[in-house]
């Protein structure tokens, strides 16, 4: 501030300038960090939202006593849910569409997460991936018990 004698008269036009700079560069800064955290956050919801529907599966094969299944297809950004008739047919029950900017990476077993009708399943794991690389594994053991694992390609 320029202060004549006693009277302060406001702010020079290059303190005003400063401020100004300062204030973009903290802008740019916070909205980087803002759009990484997005991002990350998006991948989380996805395969948390996996490992639900991986949950929701097995329950809906032991209540029904039939075989329920999770299928995904490679390159992929939705998956379905499916449920077996009494011939052993499988019929889609869901199909679950990933966030945007999610897709399917890989998923081992055929493409295939399938429940007994007693909740024990096969071995397998699903990667989703981002626009950024990042990736997350959700693995599904004989027992039903699912895990995520985070990473970055």
């Amino acid at each position: 501030m320029a202060i004549r004698g006693s009277r302060v008269l406001g702010f020079t036009l290059l303190e005003l300038m400063m401020v100004v700079g300062l204030l973009g560069i903290v802008t740019a800064g916070s909205a980087l960090v803002v759009a990484a955290f997005r991002g990350g956050a998006t991948l989380d919801a996805a395969t948390h939202e996996l490992a639900a529907d991986l949950h929701d599966a097995r329950v809906l094969a032991i209540a029904s006593a039939a075989r329920a299944r999770l299928t995904f297809v490679r390159g992929a950004t939705s998956y379905r849910v499916e449920r077996a008739d009494e011939t052993g047919a499988f019929h889609p029950t869901a199909e679950r569409v990933l966030p945007r900017g999610i897709r399917i990476a890989d998923a081992n077993s055929g493409g295939d997460l399938v429940f007994s009708a007693r909740g024990n399943a096969e071995n397998g794991t699903v990667v989703l991936v981002d626009r950024r690389g990042l990736h997350a594994s959700v693995r599904l053991n004989q027992r039903g018990r699912v895990t995520i694992d985070r990473g970055r390609t």
